[in-house]
């Protein structure tokens, strides 16, 4: 190596740098460290290109997955990452280990978020909490979950199975579900089942 030091491991991975990310050089000794080896612009032999977002040529599709640098990572910029069709995305200040697992979930071809934002976007997926089941939802739910069958569920409630099937139909709604499988995971998420 040029500096003189030498790295205790051989090289990961071979990481290509767009001129502006090589100027990043807290980024730069972060990924010295990951280990990885370094190299300017599209290298024939790199696993990953690192480049700005807003560099021009950045999104290029080439055959060596893009990893977009960014300064800070929310909704808007992992959407407009994900539909340019970069591999990733690396916050300017990464520790080690966090560079370590983006690059090998982009090796593995996953598309790494962090984890605050995959807590909200999984937050935001879950159903709605239903807005106040009747006391026959609650006992179906119940019944459900026993893995008692309609046939079953109609004789206990004292009402004909074409019943117990509107009531489910209803509760289905309440609960933004398409159907028993679904309807019994939500009811366990928010905490509506007494087993």
């Amino acid at each position: 190596m040029a500096d003189g030091i030498r790295p205790r491991h051989s090289p990961m991975w071979t990481i290509a740098l767009s001129d502006h990310v090589a100027t990043h050089r807290r980024l730069i000794e972060t990924l010295r460290r990951v280990p990885a080896r370094l190299v300017p612009g599209d290298h024939p032999e790199a696993d990953f290109r690192l480049a700005a977002q807003t560099e021009p040529g950045a999104g290029v599709h080439s055959r060596t997955p893009l990893i977009v640098v960014a300064d800070v990572i929310d909704e808007t910029l992992v959407r407009a990452v994900m539909r340019s069709a970069a591999a990733g995305i690396i916050p300017r200040d990464v520790t080690v280990e966090e560079a370590r697992g983006i690059l090998s979930a982009v090796a593995t071809g996953s598309f790494p978020i962090p984890h605050h934002l995959a807590v909200a976007l999984a937050t935001r997926l879950e159903p709605a909490p239903p807005a106040g089941l009747t006391e026959q939802e609650r006992i179906i739910l119940d019944h459900l979950a026993h893995g008692d069958t309609i046939t079953i569920i109609a004789r206990r409630l004292g009402c004909s199975e074409r019943h117990t099937r509107r009531h489910l139909r209803t509760l289905w709604n309440k609960m933004g579900v398409n159907g028993r499988a679904q309807g019994l995971v939500a009811a366990a998420r928010q905490g509506l089942l007494t087993l």
